[in-house]
């Protein structure tokens, strides 16, 4: 199965939808343009990238669900979200502390990137965590340098990390001079790349998808390094 043109208008239609009954009522068109493709892009990217990341939790409950539960429905508000995501990444040994992780999201209502989004690195880390890539990078950056210059992954992503959430200065006990001060200054390690409507509707996508996260994988284990 494969996502349509129709796949981000019914989510955004169903975003605005406060009739609990309204996705009963579109059901087959759910399963056809969202739940059916997703539930396809999770399975068929377990089956390719498992190997590969043994070590790496891939989810399937809840997968392609937009209905809201009870208790996440605002009186007067929707009854659906308008958004789809699935992380991929080790489980989590604190739930105060998210791993580095494999990040595919339709967002046509979430800022900054407003659709079909491919990430991989760390986000939202805690403050130790932030501290420990900080050092990494401040002592030896020359790996994270090396991947961004590899061909492979340049092929795949054009740009290294995203700069959605940067420090206004440098971090308190690191040199304001550093060669890679834009690095330290991150609250956050992400590469992201949106991706357009032909190649999020491709019969290629979960191909493509799968070589996508291969190469941020590599970003992942060198945080997954700075972490331990």
């Amino acid at each position: 199965m494969k996502f349509t043109s129709r796949t981000i208008p019914f989510l955004i239609e169903a975003g605005q939808q406060i009739d609990p009954n309204w996705l009963e009522e579109n059901h087959a068109a759910y399963e056809a343009h969202v739940r059916g493709p997703f539930i396809d892009l999770a399975e068929r990217l377990k089956t390719a990238l498992q190997p590969i990341v043994p070590d790496y939790h891939f989810p399937v409950k809840g997968i392609g669900r937009i209905k809201k539960t009870a208790n996440h429905v605002v009186s007067g508000g929707p009854s659906c979200k308008d958004w789809l995501s699935i992380s991929i990444s080790k489980p989590s040994e604190s739930r105060f502390e998210r791993n580095p992780h494999l990040f595919f999201g339709i967002l046509p209502n979430i800022p900054p990137y407003r659709g079909v989004v491919v990430a991989g690195g760390l986000f939202m880390p805690s403050g130790p965590q932030l501290k420990k890539v900080r050092n990494a990078i401040a002592q030896d950056a020359q790996p994270f340098h090396a991947l961004f210059a590899d061909p492979a992954f340049k092929a795949r992503f054009k740009v290294d990390f995203s700069r959605e959430e940067v420090a206004s200065r440098a971090p308190r006990g690191f040199d304001p001079g550093h060669p890679d001060v834009e690095w330290l200054r991150l609250k956050r390690f992400l590469v992201v790349k949106k991706l357009s409507t032909t190649e999020f509707t491709s019969p290629d996508l979960v191909t493509a998808l799968a070589e996508d996260f291969k190469q941020l994988i590599r970003l992942n284990r060198l945080l997954e390094d700075a972490l331990a």
